[in-house]
């Protein structure tokens, strides 16, 4: 799949979380929700990811998604859409395995996280300032995420403050989603360079 002029997936994905978060019928029907996923709907694994319980947490997701998104798609990054699904789909069924207790779960932050990662993992192949201002945010992303799971919450202030609870898990597998398409990436290209005539 070719990478596209404008960023088709990144409107996408924020549109869809828009509409779902002004329909509350569409939040119903795709929340994650364990007893309904345990009742055959497994549609919610992934489309989980596009409900948002507050305005400001939709807007925190979609701006951060919008920002990193644009910089893949126009940086001609040709897996964008299968970084999101794949993320999308891996959150939902690693908290299904791993985190029993959780009931509800919504939101675009560990594919934001996914996206951060695979921006940033493409920049340190870079030269200059902006390998390092990649490097710099891995490492930010590392201790966040790092933190979120020995601590149970963000080290970032004002994100526990809206009465839902932070699922570090989401970002951690959706760093490690964009981790394995990453290496997926450079292993095609090397194999690529060696059957090369």
């Amino acid at each position: 799949m070719r990478a596209l002029p404008i960023p088709v997936w990144t409107l996408a994905i924020c549109a869809a979380a828009a509409v779902v978060f002004g329909a509350p019928q569409l939040q119903a029907a795709l929340v994650y929700n364990r007893e309904a996923i345990a009742a055959g709907e497994a549609w919610r694994l992934v489309s989980g990811n596009l409900v948002h319980f507050s305005g400001s947490h939709l807007i925190k997701d979609v701006v951060a998604l919008l920002a990193i998104g644009l910089l893949i798609e126009t940086g001609r990054r040709r897996h964008f859409a299968l970084l999101c699904l794949a993320s999308g789909s891996l959150i939902g069924s690693v908290l299904y395995v791993a985190e029993p207790e959780l009931a509800v779960y919504g939101g675009l932050s560990g594919i934001v996280t996914a996206a951060a990662t695979y921006l940033c993992l493409h920049g340190i192949e870079e030269d200059g300032a902006y390998r390092w201002l990649c490097l710099g945010v891995l490492l930010c992303l590392a201790a966040k995420t790092g933190c979120e799971i020995a601590l149970g919450f963000s080290p970032l202030p004002g994100t526990d403050a809206e009465g839902f609870a932070l699922v570090p898990l989401s970002h951690a597998v959706g760093a490690a989603t964009a981790i394995a398409l990453f290496a997926l990436e450079n292993r095609s290209a090397t194999r690529g360079l060696l059957i090369a005539p």
